[in-house]
């Protein structure tokens, strides 16, 4: 099983001026491609009682969902240019952070945390949780993107030193930059690496990177702008399946994680089952 941990949002994609609200966040996207490609999932995340039926499609899947209460759902709107690996992101309301006592209904094996802004996730969490999991895996996005006047700006994490607790850490384009100064993405997978990460990876407008002392990479193909939302979470998930549960070696799993990221983005929402059966069913003729 693999448990997501981070909130559930509203999000308000606006692509060449048009207006979309979906179900986000991270832990939808990456709970349902991990659903769908056979790995038992669980979603542990925060929101209003009031929005407790509009996430619940998540138990159509599948899904084990624990949903603990806040005042408030977590809501982001994003803005896209015709670049993906450029958008701005506004965060229009937010649930309450995750506490230590909340920990206590994150089980199983594998546990990815994928919070949506700084200090959804406090730093300090990370070492309890650490001892409670065999793979801990995170995304950058919830330790750069800093709530700043209504906007999420993306700065430099102060305390690098927690990265040495993940087994794997995944960043796009712009957070290896940050994070690491330098827009050398395969430099900025060694400088995370030096931490004491033991899997880098970093997807981007082209593919997927994966570094672990060594290179491998893939390329995503026919994706769409619509479709950009949801791409590292889908990956890494994608990614987990293929290396932790189907077993493939390094270079068939970055492979494998790029090709049903690109199935993803044909179209936005999160990665769809007729998609994935079809290529399941292509993959073993």
């Amino acid at each position: 099983m693999i448990t997501f941990v981070g909130h559930v949002s509203k999000d308000v994609n606006v692509v060449s001026g048009e207006r979309k609200v979906m179900r986000g966040g991270g832990v939808v996207m990456g709970s349902i491609a991990a659903s769908l490609l056979g790995v038992r999932s669980k979603v542990v995340t925060k929101c209003s009682k009031e929005d407790v039926p509009y996430f619940s499609f998540l138990k159509n899947f599948g899904i084990e969902v624990i949903f603990l209460d806040s005042p408030k759902t977590t809501s982001i709107e994003n803005r896209y240019s015709n670049e993906p690996d450029k958008r701005e992101s506004f965060l229009i309301s937010a649930a309450d952070p995750f506490t230590k006592d909340d920990l206590e209904y994150v089980t199983g094996e594998v546990v990815h945390v994928n919070p949506l802004w700084f200090g959804e996730f406090p730093e300090d969490l990370i070492p309890i949780l650490r001892k409670k999991v065999n793979f801990l895996s995170a995304d950058a996005q919830g330790f750069l993107r800093v709530p700043e006047n209504g906007k999420l700006v993306y700065k430099k994490w102060k305390r690098v030193e927690y990265l040495r607790f993940f087994d794997l850490f995944k960043m796009d384009a712009k957070e290896s930059a940050v994070l690491t100064g330098t827009d050398d993405l395969r430099e900025s997978c060694k400088i995370v690496y030096s931490h004491g990460v033991k899997l880098v990876l970093v997807t981007h407008g082209n593919g997927v990177i994966v570094f672990n002392g060594m290179f491998f990479e893939a390329p995503f193909e026919g994706w769409t702008m619509e479709g950009r939302t949801g791409r590292g979470d889908t990956c890494t998930a994608a990614f987990l399946v293929a290396y932790l549960f189907k077993k493939m070696n390094l270079e068939e799993t970055t492979k494998f994680s790029a090709k049903i990221t690109s199935l993803k983005m044909k179209h936005p929402g999160p990665l769809k089952r007729e998609d994935v059966e079809a290529f399941l069913k292509d993959e073993q003729c």
